[in-house]
């Protein structure tokens, strides 16, 4: 590995990947605060070495640290140098950085793709309350929206990635749902027949199995299930519309018998304050290590961010978590309530629990569903 991924401001991914999102947005990665260009304007080869993607790369070897990756530099501060922290830089140092030679990381005009983040549209299952149309196609019938993809572009960015299918090291697919994607059953099949030992992550709500995606990822040797849930049983059925618990739990039983690594990617915001403990609980009960437990802070849609709890409730879930925090957990249950803790303790956000009940009320009545039965502790302790 390179020394220079050693270095807090540095990250592989400039160098080595991107993440496609289903507007045709091109980013570093997921959390990347800029994008470096848009496929339905620029080809993919052009936006990896845009104005933008230089850019970055010039202040990394500056020893600067880039606005685009104030995420991974907000995860990483006040830590010691470890690569058990959560972020994607540290992440991708260790998927990727093994396989890229230092002089690859020296000029900022150098790139070898060796990782790709795939959402190719927004087709999905679920509407999850803090998602929109741009991620969700059951958003788009629910708001009767059109999002506009340009079939021809997103056929071009396939052509670029399966031709650079052998030199692959790690692929992370998301959506909208990646097992119901068509575009990813292409992708899977040639993988499996020219790179079958590469890392796979899928990050999926688990609840359609019967596309071909799933099956052909149950080939895999190399496969991390990031799972996306949050809350159980009623909580989760609300927070993720469309979504059977019961068809969930079937399914995350299946995968649970293949020797893949599985992980949670938990939101936390305001629906689930206090019952995120609950969820976390209910998966270590059947099984799963404090080492599987992703979770972060929800930062958008504003109505839902956590901060909106009124100063008493938010003082005791403060407490709630440092006592959790105070039992040392370990590993990256403990690292993700430590920056749940830091988010939770920021200043200078405007609550407004108004704004919190007005958009569960218009919600409710447009889903023909009653959160009040559903989250009776809300009701009493945040929206009474």
């Amino acid at each position: 590995m390179s020394r220079k991924l050693l270095d807090k401001n540095f990250c592989v991914l400039p160098w080595t990947g991107f993440e496609l999102e289903p507007n045709g947005k091109v980013r570093n990665c997921i959390i990347s605060k800029e994008t470096t260009g848009n496929i339905h304007q620029n080809s993919i080869e052009d936006i990896l070495l845009s104005k933008k993607s230089l850019e970055i790369k010039s202040q990394m070897l500056n020893k600067e640290f880039p606005n685009n990756c104030k995420g991974c530099y907000f995860q990483e501060k006040d830590r010691i140098t470890s690569f058990d922290n959560i972020s994607s830089r540290l992440y991708y140092a260790k998927e990727v950085g093994p396989f890229v030679n230092n002089e690859l990381l020296d000029n900022k005009n150098n790139f070898d793709l060796k990782h790709v983040d795939l959402r190719w549209n927004n087709k999905c299952n679920q509407a999850c309350v803090y998602c929109s149309p741009e991620y969700s196609s059951k958003w788009e019938q629910e708001l009767n929206v059109k999002q506009k993809f340009e079939k021809k572009n997103v056929e071009k960015v396939k052509q670029y990635v399966f031709k650079n299918i052998k030199k692959l090291k790690n692929v992370y697919l998301a959506g909208g749902e990646p097992l119901l994607i068509n575009e990813n059953r292409e992708f899977l099949k040639l993988l499996l027949e020219q790179n079958p030992n590469v890392h796979l992550r899928v990050n999926t709500n688990l609840s359609s199995t019967k596309t071909g995606v799933f099956q052909l990822l149950c080939k895999f040797k190399n496969v991390h299930w990031t799972i996306s849930v949050e809350s159980i049983k009623e909580e989760y059925e609300y927070i993720r519309y469309h979504g059977s618990w019961e068809d969930f739990l079937k399914n995350l039983q299946h995968i649970q018998k293949l020797d893949h690594k599985i992980s949670f990617n938990m939101l936390y915001f305001i629906l689930n304050y206090k019952s995120i403990f609950d969820c976390i609980d209910y998966f270590k009960s059947i099984g799963f290590h404090n080492n599987s437990f992703i979770l972060g802070p929800l930062y958008t849609p504003l109505p839902l961010n956590i901060k909106h709890l009124p100063k008493n409730i938010k003082e005791e879930v403060i407490t709630m978590f440092e006592n959790k925090i105070s039992a040392q957990p370990g590993y990256y249950l403990q690292n993700s309530l430590e920056n749940c803790l830091k988010y939770l303790t920021q200043t200078g956000f405007h609550a407004n629990i108004d704004l919190v009940r007005y958009n569960i009320e218009k919600l409710d009545k447009r889903r023909n569903l009653d959160s009040k039965k559903i989250f009776p502790k809300l009701y009493e302790e945040v929206l009474n």
